[in-house]
């Protein structure tokens, strides 16, 4: 199945993992991981991101199955009732507004499958590399994130073939930083207001692109 490469629209990144050991999924992997924060509702560059998502899962599922078990965004707003405070279910679970924002979520392995370390770009406003060091990308950031959209399988366990379940995942490659709010260890997801001319980056020099000849085809795991 054919990745296709995206790029989403600028707006506030949370929960940002570019370096180092990486972030353990559910499966015990390691990954690197960012996520964007869209407004479809209100934001019609938003809503259509969130519409070629859906497109891309139509037009590359496995016939065998219509309904995605994930699409690598959900809901993030709680829905409120009348005095603002937040709803849940009956099995006390939180409850989100179907219309309100929606976090949509990137990631990448930490290493390439000959083990050589996945290095995730940063760029600054200008699309010019930098190197942010040690430091660390806090909620209230604001940029773009770039990847490839592509479908994931889970097959039985029991040797069979067939398809348990699918959907939609998305490679992290690159983040464009337009404003840097560093993480401290207790982010807030506050940060200042973004100055004119945008963010220029942090120790330009020191930036480390892509292993020495790491093939732009090649996948890391995930």
């Amino acid at each position: 199945m054919a990745n296709q490469k995206t790029v989403s629209p600028k707006s506030e990144l949370r929960w940002v993992t570019h370096q180092g050991e990486g972030k353990e999924n559910q499966s015990g992997k390691m990954q690197y991981v960012a996520s964007v924060v869209l407004d479809p509702k209100n934001d019609e560059e938003h809503a259509a991101y969130i519409a070629n998502i859906n497109k891309f899962w139509d037009e590359n599922r496995p016939k065998e199955k219509k309904k995605a078990k994930s699409l690598a965004y959900h809901l993030c707003d709680p829905l409120l009732d009348a005095d603002g405070k937040k709803q849940y279910n009956d099995d006390d679970e939180l409850i989100y507004d179907p219309e309100g924002k929606v976090t949509v979520i990137f990631k990448t392995g930490t290493t390439f499958p000959d083990n050589s370390p996945k290095i995730v770009r940063i760029r600054n406003a200008k699309n010019l590399p930098v190197s942010l060091g040690a430091k660390n990308i806090g909620n209230g950031s604001i940029g773009r994130l770039s990847g490839a959209l592509a479908i994931y399988l889970v097959k039985e366990k029991n040797g069979a073939k067939r398809i348990q379940h699918a959907g939609v995942t998305i490679y992290l490659d690159a983040i464009q930083l337009t404003k840097f709010v560093e993480y401290t260890g207790a982010d807030t997801g506050f940060g200042a207001d973004e100055e004119e001319g945008g963010f220029s980056g942090v120790e330009d020099e020191d930036y480390q692109g892509e292993p020495e000849g790491a093939s732009a085809e090649a996948k890391p795991r995930i």
